[in-house]
């Protein structure tokens, strides 16, 4: 096999998506990457992260490549809200949680926004997706409302407001759950209030 055709492997073995890491462990010369981009047969979507320009479209390709290249990130926010499908709200920016005191980690695309938490609100409900060539950790709905309200102030209520709406209409949907995040972000008068109003 050409080296060409075990880069072209290495590539579809990861669903289009391949690290110069992965590469060199592979025995294969980065250069060999620098090549392609410059041929247009792949692209660097961040710094050592690299896309096979003929592989086909996965969903949710930006928290993909968030994920790969800032594994310690959470999707939050308003990117959960949206990905859980709880609002109308597109984002310009991805929501991404990390843990206080953690050095903020440069990514020049797609555009993000860092959060800070605690060590007990950041591990505080996180759910892990599969999604081909990276697994998104993403907090629950319930997680979810609990930090929206919590920085309602800042993004505005009607985007809390509008995702508990959504939530409570659900199947399934839990207020004790809700009420659980609720305690851990110390907003839980607050969600009681809502959820009151709601019921």
């Amino acid at each position: 096999m050409s080296t060409h055709d075990r880069l072209k492997q290495l590539f579809d073995q990861n669903h289009g998506y391949l690290r110069r890491k992965q590469a060199v462990e592979a025995g294969i010369d980065p250069q060999l990457l620098t090549a392609w981009v410059n041929d247009g047969q792949a692209e660097r979507v961040q710094p050592g992260l690299y896309r096979d320009t003929e592989a086909p479209a996965i969903t949710n390709e930006s928290l993909i490549e968030v994920a790969l290249r800032v594994p310690i990130a959470v999707v939050c926010l308003r990117s959960a809200l949206a990905f859980h499908e709880l609002g109308t709200i597109s984002p310009a920016e991805i929501d991404l949680a990390i843990p206080n005191k953690s050095r903020t980690p440069t990514v020049h695309y797609p555009p993000v926004k860092f959060y800070y938490f605690s060590a007990k609100v950041y591990r505080f409900g996180i759910q892990h997706h599969d999604a081909g060539p990276a697994v998104l950790k993403i907090y629950s709905p319930e997680k979810t409302l609990a930090d929206l309200l919590y920085y309602k102030n800042k993004l505005g209520t009607d985007v809390f407001t509008e995702g508990l709406q959504a939530y409570m209409r659900r199947p399934g949907a839990n207020p004790f759950e809700v009420m659980e995040a609720a305690r851990v972000r110390r907003v839980q008068r607050q969600m009681r209030t809502y959820l009151e109003a709601l019921v």
